[in-house]
Order: C-alpha cells, then structure tokens, then sequence
C-alpha cells in the first residue's frame, strides 16, 4: 500500500486518467461526450483547496489540477461559466471520500450543504451514466486517503 497515491493528488489523478483510459465503461458512456468538467476539493490533507479541470473528448481525458494553500479564495469564490463548462461540483475531502468509499451516494451528496453542484441539473442529469463511470473507475484506483 505504500506505493498508492493518496487521493486528490497529482499521482492519484494521472493513474486514473490511466485507468479511464483503459476501462469499457467509462469508454462507453463517455464515447459520445465532447466537454468539461470541474471538481473542486477543500482542505485536503496537504494543507491545500484542489481545482481539477477535467477534458473530456469522446473517452480520451485531460486533466489539469491546481492546488493553493486552503483556503484558497481564488479556487473557493470563482465564478462558474457554464459555456465553459458541463458542471462543476464543490467538497471538502471528507465528502469526497465518503462518496469514494460508497459511504455516501450522490443523491446524498447533493443533499449535503456541504456539497455544491453548479450546471444545468437538466444536462448533468442526462450524463449520471458518464458521472456514474467516473465514480466507478476513481473508486476502483488503489489510494490512499
């Protein structure tokens, strides 16, 4: 265990660029999906709010993360541009975690006032199979938390 990344890290987030890469399910629901999506993490373990911008093109992910001391105002008070993105979901690590762990589910998550989902409801509601994939893949990547 000691070689796997701890999650909401650069490390965690390139072995599972990998593994959306290579998985049948992910490449299914994403075959057909040409956007971008933003997750934002606070308080991590390192100290730091992470912004991960995800690229999505018809199955081939790009990811740009970026960290700032928490809490971070420029990641915590930026604006949401939908013609920029699909949607973009807030969290502290704890909730992360718990969705990753399948301690919690997304429609609990949404519940939290903790967690915060910007986007038309209308079109990330249409792409859960897409969502659903990633959570899947991201939960089977060995990590640490």
């Amino acid at each position: 265990m000691p070689n796997n990344p701890r999650y909401w890290t650069q490390e965690f987030i390139d072995k599972y660029v990998k593994a959306l890469g290579s998985n049948p399910g992910f490449q299914k629901a994403a075959k057909s999906f040409k956007n971008r999506i933003v997750l934002v993490c606070y308080d991590t373990p390192d100290g730091v709010d992470a912004r991960a911008e995800y690229n999505i093109n018809r199955g081939k992910v790009e990811v740009e993360l970026r960290t700032e001391k928490a809490p971070s105002s420029s990641i915590r008070n930026e604006e949401f541009n939908k013609n920029s993105y699909l949607a973009r979901t807030s969290a502290p690590y704890g909730i992360w975690v718990k969705l990753d762990r399948g301690e919690m589910n997304v429609v609990q998550a949404i519940f939290s006032p903790a967690y915060k989902l910007d986007g038309s409801k209308l079109k990330i509601m249409a792409n859960m199979p897409l969502f659903n994939a990633m959570n899947a893949v991201a939960a089977a990547v060995p990590k640490t938390y």
